[in-house]
C-alpha cells in the first residue's frame, strides 16, 4: 500500500501527460493566484482597517482603564479586540481558501472539457457508423434517431461545460485583479505527499487555538463581576436572581462550547481521514484504468479492437484521472480546513500545504 503513495505524484503527472496539458514557464501557479487575491482584495483591505480602528480604540481604552482599575473594562476591551483580530483572519483564511477552490475547480473544468470533447469525438464516429448501417439496411431509422440523440447531448454538453469555464475564468480573473487570466499550473494538482496528522495532537492544538472558548470564558467572568456587584449595593431580589441566571448560562455555554468545537473538530479530522482513503483509492483506479487502457492499445494495434473502443477506454481513462485529481483537490481544501482549526495563518502556511 506504501508503493501507491511513493507512486502517486507519478500517477498524477501521468494525469497531465494523457490530459494533453502542457507546462508553460509563464503559468500562474496556485500561491501565486492566492498572493493576487490577497493584495487585491478591497474587502480586505477595509476589513484590515476595521482591525486597524480597533487597535486604535483599544489602546484608547487601555489608558483609560489604567486610570480607573475596572477588571470589567479590560475585559470589554480584550473582547472587542479579540473579537476583530478573530473576524479579520477568518476573512484572510476564508479568501485563501476560496482562492485554492477556484483554481483548482478551473483546472478540473479543464480536464472534463477535454473528456468530454473525446466523447463527443466518440458519439459522432458511432453516428456516422450507424448512417452508413442504415443505408446498407442492417439498422433501422430508430437507431439512427437514437444516436443523433446521443450526438446532440454530447454536443450540448460540451458545450455548457465550455461556458461554465469561461464564466468560471472570468470570475476568477475578476477575483485577482487581473486583465487577463494566464493558464493555471496544472502541476498544483500533482505535488502532494499526503500527510499523517495524530488525532489527539491536532485536537489539542485545534481547542488551544479555538478563540471561541477564550469568548466565552470573558463572558463568564463579565457576567461573574455583574453578579458580586450586584451583591455589594442593595440590589431587588428579581434583579439578582436574573444576574445568578446570567451568570449561570455563561458556565453552562463554556461547557457548551467545549462540548461543540470538541464534536466539530472531530468531525473534520473523520473528513480528512475520509480524503486520504478517498485519494488512495482513487490512485488505485487510476491505476486499472491504465493498465486497462494499455491493453485496449495493444489489442487496436493487432486489429482485434476498433477506433471507438480505443476512444472508449479513453475516456475512461481520462475518468479515472479526473477522478484521482478531484481527491487531490477534496484533500487540499480539508488539509487548509486543519490547519486554520489549528490556529495557522493560512497565508503563511499556504506554500507549505499546497506544494509540498
Amino acid at each position: 500500500m506504501n508503493n501507491l503513495w511513493k507512486s502517486l505524484f507519478f500517477l498524477l503527472a501521468g494525469v497531465l501527460f494523457f490530459s494533453g496539458v502542457a507546462f508553460a514557464q509563464d503559468e500562474l501557479e496556485v500561491n501565486e493566484a492566492i498572493n493576487l487575491a490577497l493584495e487585491n482584495s478591497i474587502d480586505l483591505r477595509i476589513s484590515k482597517i476595521d482591525l486597524d480602528n480597533s487597535r486604535i480604540n483599544y489602546k484608547r481604552n487601555e489608558a483609560d482603564i489604567m486610570r480607573t482599575g475596572s477588571r470589567y473594562a479590560e475585559l470589554q476591551n480584550e473582547l472587542g479586540l479579540l473579537q476583530a483580530e478573530n473576524s479579520f483572519t477568518q476573512r484572510e483564511n476564508q479568501l485563501v481558501r476560496d482562492t485554492a477552490r477556484m483554481f483548482f475547480q478551473i483546472i478540473l473544468s479543464e480536464m472534463e472539457l477535454e473528456r468530454k470533447e473525446v466523447t463527443m469525438e466518440l458519439e459522432k464516429r458511432r453516428l456516422d457508423e450507424v448512417e452508413r448501417q442504415v443505408q446498407t439496411g442492417h439498422r433501422s431509422q430508430l437507431d439512427l434517431i437514437q444516436q443523433q440523440g446521443n450526438y446532440n447531448s454530447a454536443a450540448f454538453d460540451l458545450e455548457a461545460s465550455r461556458q461554465d469555464l469561461i464564466q468560471d475564468r472570468e470570475e476568477f480573473k475578476y477575483k485577482l485583479g487581473l486583465e487577463e487570466l494566464p493558464p493555471l499550473d496544472s502541476g498544483a494538482l500533482g505535488q502532494i505527499n499526503p500527510r499523517t496528522i495524530d488525532l489527539e495532537e491536532f485536537l489539542e492544538e485545534a481547542i488551544a487555538a479555538s478563540i471561541e472558548i477564550t469568548v466565552r470564558e470573558k463572558q463568564f467572568e463579565l457576567a461573574e463581576i455583574d453578579l458580586n456587584r450586584a451583591k455589594e449595593v442593595t440590589t431587588p431580589t428579581l434583579d439578582l436572581q436574573q444576574k445568578e441566571n446570567d451568570l449561570e448560562v455563561a458556565r453552562l455555554n463554556i461547557i457548551k462550547t467545549e462540548r461543540d468545537i470538541q464534536h466539530r473538530f472531530q468531525q473534520m479530522y473523520n473528513s480528512f481521514v475520509r480524503s486520504r482513503n478517498t485519494l488512495q483509492l482513487a490512485v488505485e483506479s487510476l491505476e486499472e484504468a491504465e493498465k486497462n487502457h494499455a491493453i485496449i492499445i495493444r489489442q487496436e494495434e493487432l486489429g482485434l479492437r476498433t477506433t471507438n473502443d480505443l476512444l472508449s477506454s479513453r475516456i475512461s481513462l481520462m475518468g479515472a484521472q479526473q477522478s484521482l485529481a478531484s481527491s487531490v483537490n477534496s484533500y487540499y481544501l480539508i488539509l487548509l480546513e486543519i490547519f486554520e482549526a489549528m490556529g495557522r495563518n493560512l497565508k503563511e502556511v499556504a506554500d507549505e500545504i499546497l506544494q509540498n
